[in-house]
């Protein structure tokens, strides 16, 4: 797991170095600001007992082509009781840090940290760290929305044990882009 952390931080970090070579107008320029939903697969999800995670996040363009981004994700589930047991809440809020360098055809990687908490109601809530890494694509729909799917591997731990893989997600959300960068 450490290799492939360590390799995907040296090509996220060579990324970075060869803004340079990019002469032409930036992909995404200085200034532009994001704000979106984390997953918009998880919609599919609206009617089913596992609930909606909504994770909204804003993001900002510090140079050209690179952007940060905050995002906040609070879940909440019920596992209902069974043979006299009572129901059981678990709730859960991670707030992540990332960075996403732009290349190509409006191609992205990015890396982000991510803390969190889980609590059952029950024990006493646990804290949780991870991060991920990945690869996306970011592609403007009308003037000011766009959409972003992405190839994700993930890795977590807490005080139950840890996990880590690849997921998909789609993001969905509003930009509003700033016309030059000089």
């Amino acid at each position: 797991k450490k290799f492939i952390v360590s390799c995907s931080v040296f090509a996220f970090a060579f990324c970075a170095l060869n803004v340079s070579a990019q002469d032409a107008e930036a992909l995404q320029p200085k200034g532009t600001w994001y704000l979106g939903s984390g997953d918009a697969t998880s919609l599919f999800k609206m009617f089913s007992d596992e609930g909606v995670d909504v994770a909204p996040f804003v993001g900002y363009t510090v140079a050209d082509n690179i952007a940060i981004s905050l995002g906040l994700n609070m879940a909440s589930n019920t596992l209902n009781g069974v043979d006299g047991v009572d129901d059981i809440t678990i709730s859960s809020s991670q707030v992540s840090l990332g960075a996403a360098y732009f290349f190509g055809d409006n191609f992205y990687g990015q890396a982000q940290v991510v803390l969190g908490n889980v609590d059952n109601g029950v024990d006493e809530a646990m804290s949780s760290t991870g991060y991920g890494v990945g690869l996306g694509k970011y592609i403007p729909v009308k003037d000011m929305w766009f959409i972003s799917p992405q190839l994700n591997y993930t890795a977590g731990s807490n005080d139950a044990g840890s996990s880590s893989g690849a997921e998909i997600q789609i993001q969905f959300g509003r930009v509003s882009k700033k016309t030059s960068s000089k």
